[in-house]
C-alpha cells in the first residue's frame, strides 16, 4: 500500500502547510532525457550530439537526443501544442535468476536499473549490494538463505560435531537476558528450522543447546543430527547498501547472521550511508539473528511478514519512512534484554515516520517503539497484542500522533512487575508535543500513561520533557493497574503536573471496580471522582 493523500497532507502540515508556497512560485523545465545505460546505442558515436529545437507552438526549449540511427531508434518524445510530455520510460532490462546462480555476480555484470526475476528455489549464502534502480522480484518459493547446510558429523561421547568456517566478529553488541547469555553472537544453529539456544562454553552443550568453537572451527550439539536438517547461519546480510530506488518483493529472507542493530535486509552501506526510496513489499523475513529489516531514507515497508527474528523485526532511522500493513510477530528469540533494544521494532533518529495498519503481536519486547530523537511520528490504525512492556512506546522524542490503534493485552513481562514504569498499553516517556486519541486500550498492565524519567540531556543540549501531552477521546478498559495518569522520577519536582500542559479529556473508562484508584497524578493514586476533580474532564 503506497502512501495515501491523507498521509501526504499530514506531512505537508508538519512542514508548514500543503500549499506553503514552496513549489508554486517555481517553474519546472524539461530535463535532457538520457537513454538507459544498457542500450546498445549508447556506444554509437552520435550519442553525444544534442540538437536544440525551438517549438513554434510551445515557445519552449526542449532537448532531443539524436542517436545517428534510423528514426525508429529515436526515444519516443511526444510534442503537443502548448508543451512537452515526458518521454515514455524505457522498460527495465530483465534477468532471470536460477537456483545455483551467483546473484551478486549478476548484479555486477548488469547495468543499474535491472530487474532480477528470481525463480523458486533456495539460494544459499548469497549477499547482494544492489545498484541504483535494481529490482529483485521473487517467484513464489524463492528463498535467500544465509545458512550453510551441515551434513558431515562425527560423534565423540555425548556430542556430535561438524567442521565449519566461521569468523568471529571483533565486537559483539548487545545486552542479554540471564537465561540466554550468548545472545550477542550472530551465528545461529537451526535443526529443522528451529533455532537452538547457543551457549558460551562446551560444557553447557546439551539437548536444545549448542556451542561453536572458533579456534577448532567446529560446531557441537548434543542430539543425533541423523535424519534432520541442520543449518548454521553465516552470511551477514541478504541485501544491503545505499543505492537509491531499489525494490525487493516476493522473497523469503531467512537465517542470516546479522548482529544486533544490523538488518538481514539493511538500507545502509557499510559506512552507514542511508539508501533512498527502497520498496520492500510482500516478503517473508524470518529467523535472522539481528533485525529483519533496517530502514533507510524514504523506505516503504509494505505487506511483509516479519517473524521470529533474533533481536528486532523492524528498526533503524532516517527520514520519511513508511511501515504499512505488515505482520510482525514473535521476535527476539535470541534473548536480548528488551529494555535495552529488542522486540518488534525500535526506531531512532527518524523524521516523518509513518507506522500504520500493522498487526504486531507476541514479541518479547515493545510492539512499536520510537526511542531517541524521533520527530513527527504517526502511529495510525495498528493492532498490537501481547507484546512485552508496551503496545506503543514513544520515548525521549518529539511531535507524535498516536491515533485509532487497537491495543490489547500489552505491557506484561517476565519481570512480574505491574507499575506503569515497567509496562502499559501506550507509554509516552520524556517526550513533548504528543497527541493520543481514538485508541482502544484493553486489558493491558496499565492503560495510557505519561512518564517523566531522569535522563541525560539530548544531543540538542536540552532536557527530555514530558510536556504538551494531549490524551483525549480514547476508550480504556482496565481491571487492574493504572488506567490513565502521569508519573515522575522521585528526584524531580512537580512541574510535569503543574506547568507543562499535560492533560487528559473526553476519555471513556471501563473499570473493574468503580471505587478503586485507577489513576495516577501528583505522586498519588486517585479514584475516578478524584481524577475528575483534578481537571481531567
Amino acid at each position: 500500500m503506497l502512501p495515501s493523500s491523507d498521509e501526504e497532507g499530514w506531512r505537508a502540515e508538519r512542514r508548514g502547510g500543503a500549499d506553503s508556497g514552496i513549489a508554486k512560485h517555481h517553474r519546472v523545465f524539461p530535463q535532457p532525457v538520457k537513454p538507459h545505460p544498457s542500450n546498445r546505442m549508447a556506444k554509437n558515436p552520435g550519442y553525444h550530439r544534442v540538437k536544440n529545437i525551438f517549438s513554434r507552438d510551445s515557445r519552449r526549449l526542449i532537448w532531443i537526443l539524436t542517436l545517428g540511427l534510423a528514426p525508429a531508434a529515436y526515444l519516443p518524445l511526444r510534442l503537443a501544442s502548448g508543451g512537452v510530455n515526458r518521454a515514455t520510460p524505457l522498460p527495465k532490462p530483465q534477468v532471470t535468476v536460477h537456483p545455483g546462480d551467483d546473484i551478486m555476480g549478476m548484479v555486477r555484470q548488469n547495468p543499474p536499473g535491472t530487474e532480477f526475476r528470481i525463480e523458486a528455489g533456495v539460494y544459499r549464502l548469497q549477499s547482494i549490494v544492489p545498484k541504483e534502480g535494481d529490482s529483485f522480484i521473487g517467484e513464489r518459493g524463492a528463498i535467500l538463505n544465509g545458512a550453510q547446510l551441515l551434513t558431515q558429523f562425527s560423534r565423540s561421547g555425548r556430542l556430535w560435531s561438524a567442521a565449519v568456517q566461521a569468523t568471529p566478529r571483533s565486537t559483539n553488541r548487545g545486552q542479554c537476558t540471564t537465561t540466554r547469555p550468548a545472545c550477542t553472537y550472530a551465528e545461529d544453529l537451526f535443526i529443522d528450522n528451529a533455532p537452538l539456544l547457543r551457549v558460551a562454553d562446551l560444557d553447557n552443550a546439551s539437548p536444545g543447546r549448542w556451542y561453536l568453537d572458533y579456534d577448532s572451527q567446529k560446531v557441537y550439539l548434543a542430539v543425533d543430527p541423523a535424519d534432520h536438517s541442520v543449518e548454521l547461519s553465516l552470511s551477514p546480510y541478504a541485501v544491503k547498501g545505499a543505492a537509491a530506488n531499489v525494490r525487493i518483493e516476493g522473497l523469503t529472507i531467512e537465517k542470516y547472521a546479522c548482529g544486533a542493530g544490523d538488518g538481514a535486509l539493511d538500507g545502509r552501506s557499510d559506512t552507514g550511508q542511508l539508501s533512498r526510496n527502497w520498496v520492500v513489499q510482500n516478503n517473508v523475513i524470518r529467523w535472522n539473528h539481528g533485525m529483519g529489516i533496517r530502514l533507510g531514507d524514504g523506505m516503504q515497508v509494505l505487506g511483509n511478514k516479519v517473524l521470529e527474528n533474533g533481536q528486532l523485526g523492524v528498526g533503524g532511522g532516517g527520514s520519511d519512512g513508511v511501515v504499512d500493513g505488515n505482520e510482525v510477530a514473535r521476535n527476539n528469540y535470541a534473548g536480548y534484554s528488551y529494555d535495552w533494544e529488542a522486540g518488534r521494532s525500535k526506531f531512532a533518529f527518524t523524521h516523518n515516520l509513518v507506522v500504520r495498519n500493522n498487526f504486531v503481536h507476541d514479541n518479547d519486547g515493545p510492539g512499536l517503539w520510537t526511542d531517541l530523537e524521533n520527530e513527527n511520528t504517526l502511529y495510525d490504525h495498528n493492532h498490537t497484542v501481547s507484546n512485552w512492556e508496551a503496545g506503543i512506546l514513544h520515548e525521549v522524542s518529539y511531535h507524535a500522533i498516536i491515533r485509532n490503534n487497537l491495543i490489547e493485552n500489552d505491557g506484561y513481562s517476565d519481570l512480574q512487575k505491574t507499575e506503569p514504569w515497567y509496562g502499559a498499553g501506550i507509554i509516552i516517556a520524556g517526550s513533548s508535543d504528543v497527541e493520543v486519541y481514538g485508541n482502544t486500550v484493553t486489558k493491558c498492565t496499565n492503560g495510557i500513561v505519561g512518564t517523566q524519567p531522569q535522563r541525560e540531556l539530548s544531543p540538542r543540549g536540552t532536557p527530555y520533557l514530558l510536556q504538551n501531552l494531549n490524551v483525549h477521546d480514547n476508550i480504556i478498559t482496565q481491571s487492574q493497574g493504572v488506567a490513565a495518569g502521569v508519573l515522575r522520577a522521585g528526584t524531580l519536582n512537580d512541574d510535569v503536573f503543574l506547568s507543562r500542559n499535560n492533560r487528559f479529556a473526553g476519555n471513556q473508562f471501563h473499570l473493574g471496580d468503580a471505587d478503586a484508584k485507577y489513576f495516577a497524578w501528583k505522586g498519588a493514586r486517585l479514584s475516578y471522582g478524584e481524577w475528575k476533580a483534578e481537571t481531567h474532564p
